[in-house]
């Protein structure tokens, strides 16, 4: 990808700060999208990332989900280095402070198309998260909200289950267990609490589509999220049975494929299913290669993790 002409604006002091001040942002991106390795290059006079021979021209290649942050990022940067360019005095910091501004902005556009809320944090406090009976189930609807927004995969109902009692057990310091058994009664009364009152149109005013607030803002937005497992909220069973706690790895997608993987195994073939299993997980990408190939090379581990795995399987 070769950029506008306005990256005519762009020194590579200015793009080198652009990028550390994305760095946390684009890590979080990696992190939800379960990429192992960022393949975005940037070329440029006088700079390179990545493994990007440096160019005459100002070129971004890779197909990382980064990638659409920081070139949307950078126009943010050419628009205002068009207008203050040349009225700066500190025009580094200037972009510095611009750019984490702006970057909100960015990552609200991105929830306004999947249809989401853009201010997540805001609707505790809105008519639906003060019917709500305490802080709780007002955290739980928070939570809900933002995973709502996001472009990240769900893999399965499970996942995102796990993900919500992480975030409970995180902000009210308690176990996460205890927010997994909580969770489908909690979600139940989100539901309906949110399903209540006026309706929302999702069509146009020509041709309308009313639906509840919960449909408009949670349902749909999280059913535009990519994985073809996952099953709609509005079936009460989605939320019926939690993913396992652990096996050898904290990601909870990775528990589920390697426990179905074991426990679709005779006991006595198991060994090599978990070995097949950690293999797609490093051709998949949802775990890094050398950590695969270092499990596989650790007798020891391997043998942790198989038992942990057969152990899940007895409590299920």
């Amino acid at each position: 990808m070769i950029l506008s002409p306005q990256t005519s604006h762009l020194s590579a002091e200015v793009v080198r700060v652009t990028l550390a001040e994305l760095h946390k942002s684009r890590n979080d991106l990696h992190r939800s999208h379960l990429v192992s390795w960022c393949d975005m290059k940037l070329a440029m006079p006088g700079l390179s990332t990545g493994r990007a021979v440096r160019s005459a021209l100002f070129e971004l290649t890779g197909e990382c989900v980064c990638r659409d942050l920081v070139v949307d990022v950078l126009q943010v940067v050419c628009e205002f280095l068009t207008e203050h360019g040349e009225d700066r005095t500190n025009l580094i910091g200037a972009v510095r402070s611009h750019v984490r501004k702006r970057v909100v902005d960015v990552f609200r556009s991105y929830r306004a198309r999947q249809g989401a809320q853009v201010k997540p944090r805001t609707v505790r406090q809105n008519r639906f998260g003060r019917a709500l009976p305490d802080e709780e189930h007002r955290a739980v609807l928070g939570h809900l909200v933002d995973e709502a927004g996001y472009s990240s995969p769900l893999p399965g109902h499970g996942y995102l289950l796990r993900r919500l009692a992480e975030r409970c057990a995180k902000e009210f310091d308690r176990p996460v267990p205890y927010y997994l058994e909580r969770l489908p009664a909690i979600l139940h009364t989100v539901k309906s609490v949110c399903s209540a009152g006026h309706r929302v149109n999702i069509g146009t005013r020509t041709a309308p589509e009313y639906v509840s607030w919960y449909d408009a803002y949670i349902d749909r937005p999280l059913g535009r999220r990519p994985d073809a497992n996952t099953q709609p909220l509005n079936d009460d069973n989605a939320w019926a049975s939690p993913a396992p706690e652990h096996a050898g790895d904290s990601d909870a997608v990775v528990v589920d494929l390697i426990v179905t993987a074991v426990a679709s195994a005779p006991s006595d073939t198991q060994p090599q299913a978990l070995r097949t299993a950690v293999l797609d997980l490093a051709d998949r990408g949802l775990v890094p290669r050398r950590r695969a190939a270092s499990l596989l090379a650790d007798q020891t581990r391997f043998d942790g993790v198989l038992a942990e795995a057969r152990e899940v399987i007895t409590r299920v």
